[in-house]
């Protein structure tokens, strides 16, 4: 079943700035009860211009790919659902029609309208389920919205992790090449800065699993005397991540490869990696004082 979530405008604007994210946080069970994935959460925002009363915006369609458990604490709530980037979709909102008339419209599961416009914005800090009729109003209304283009000028999270272990000229040169658009210099300077950041993390995980993979445990420095494991994001630095060693893992070139290629997602619930085919890999090395398995 669809739902409705209410995105605050300055939580839009961050996700924005920092590269948008693809999905969704709360604190309420509800948004991983009520829907499974190839559901959708439609996410609406408010913002107040000067001298007017709120004008209310469809900001994303994500199309529910993986639902997981976020890190002990994470700021924007434990639960989370990932869009699959293939059939989600951020908006442009700074154009758009006031949507305040077509939320008055919806008649939710079990049935509730918002009758006072006035409590709109009161009335959707609880996640609402739509019926299908609801779902077919907000596709409708998406049909002619133009897309908000700030959320797909993001590098290739893979170019940049190898620039960041590279060196930071090969983080100059992706940052040059990708990061176009109407918030380049923000971003720029973003990658840019973490760099340093990046580089004592990674060799803070290669101290801690002395080069092997967290989820195979392949031992380069073993068997041929090199290292050759990669630090992987487990939030992508260009879709909004922290660089924080909590968002890190260790993984030698093919689980890396393949983590990447199949947009897995990382479940802090059960310390695992969650595939779209469903299959689920366990990290097999885990610092007590690295990754902390989240409790629903």
């Amino acid at each position: 079943m669809d739902i409705l979530a209410y995105w605050r405008w300055d939580n839009y604007l961050r996700d924005l700035d920092r590269g948008a994210g693809f999905h969704f946080n709360s604190n309420q069970p509800r948004l991983h009860s009520a829907v499974e994935p190839g559901d959708r959460v439609w996410c609406v925002t408010g913002h107040h211009p000067p001298g007017e009363q709120i004008h209310y915006a469809l900001a994303a369609k994500l199309t529910v790919a993986t639902k997981t458990l976020n890190h002990p604490g994470y700021e924007y709530g434990r639960y989370r659902i990932w869009g699959d980037t293939s059939h989600s979709v951020y908006y442009g909102v700074s154009e758009q029609p006031d949507l305040a008339d077509l939320l008055q419209q919806l008649e939710f599961e079990p049935r509730s309208p918002i009758s006072d416009r006035a409590r709109i914005g009161q009335s959707l800090q609880t996640l609402r389920s739509l019926t299908a009729r609801d779902s077919a109003l907000l596709t409708a209304w998406a049909s002619d919205l133009p897309l908000e283009l700030r959320a797909y000028q993001v590098p290739d999270e893979r170019d940049l992790e190898i620039a960041y272990a590279t060196g930071y000229e090969a983080v100059a040169r992706v940052v040059r090449e990708t990061l176009l658009g109407v918030t380049s210099e923000r971003r720029q300077f973003v990658a840019h800065t973490n760099y340093q950041r990046s580089r004592g993390h990674v060799s803070d995980l290669n101290r801690r699993y002395a080069g092997r993979c967290q989820r195979c445990a392949f031992s380069p420095r073993v068997v041929y005397g090199v290292s050759a494991a990669h630090a992987h994001h487990i939030v992508y630095l260009s879709r909004g991540g922290n660089d924080i060693l909590d968002n890190l893992v260790l993984l030698c070139p093919n689980h890396h490869d393949v983590i990447h290629a199949a947009q897995a997602h990382f479940d802090f619930g059960s310390l695992e990696y969650v595939f779209p085919n469903r299959r689920r890999e366990p990290v097999v090395l885990n610092d007590p004082d690295h990754l902390q398995r989240s409790v629903a």
